[in-house]
């Protein structure tokens, strides 16, 4: 009877969330918004973008100062796919890491389809109702990211995007 009230173990392996967007924007110019080796990145006007190595990054975001974002791209195809793993220092609740995945499907010579895959690996030993918890919040900010990187990419600029009220969201 008791083991009713018993919690119930978190669901195995991450969480993962998918949206997509069609955006007014070249895939090619797109992919220069995603890449953090890019001037053009987008994330350099929401915060300062460090340069590790090749292919690692740490981000450091205006709407998050006392988190530092270490990036590690594990795959980038030019005008196509970026796709980059996170750490947060220190840790956001209880995620360990992310895996984010940007897929372009060009659609016409301006017009794109974007779909972003976030993968959320938590702690051990999370309980279901905590796990589902911050599976909504990452559920909730990989859609703002997606709204605020689709205004920044039809507006060419950061403004539009900060009157989303989406950027403290956006990692």
């Amino acid at each position: 009877m008791f083991a009713w009230f018993k919690p119930k173990p978190a669901p195995q392996g991450p969480a993962i969330i998918e949206a997509a967007a069609d955006i007014d924007c070249a895939a090619d110019t797109l992919f220069g918004l995603l890449n953090f080796a890019d001037p053009r990145c987008w994330k350099r006007t929401t915060g300062r973008v460090e340069t590790v190595a090749a292919g690692r990054f740490r981000l450091h975001l205006d709407g998050a100062p006392d988190h530092v974002f270490t990036l590690v791209v594990s795959e980038a195809e030019p005008g196509r796919l970026y796709a980059f793993d996170t750490q947060i220092t220190p840790r956001a609740g209880c995620i360990t890491h992310a895996a984010e995945r940007y897929e372009i499907t060009p659609t016409g010579v301006a017009t794109c389809t974007l779909r972003l895959v976030m993968q959320a690996y938590f702690e051990a030993g999370i309980g279901r109702a905590q796990w589902q918890d911050e599976a909504a919040q990452i559920e909730q900010a990989t859609c703002s990211t997606l709204a605020a990187l689709k205004a920044h990419a039809e507006s060419g600029g950061v403004a539009p995007v900060r009157a989303t009220g989406q950027l403290q969201h956006a990692a």
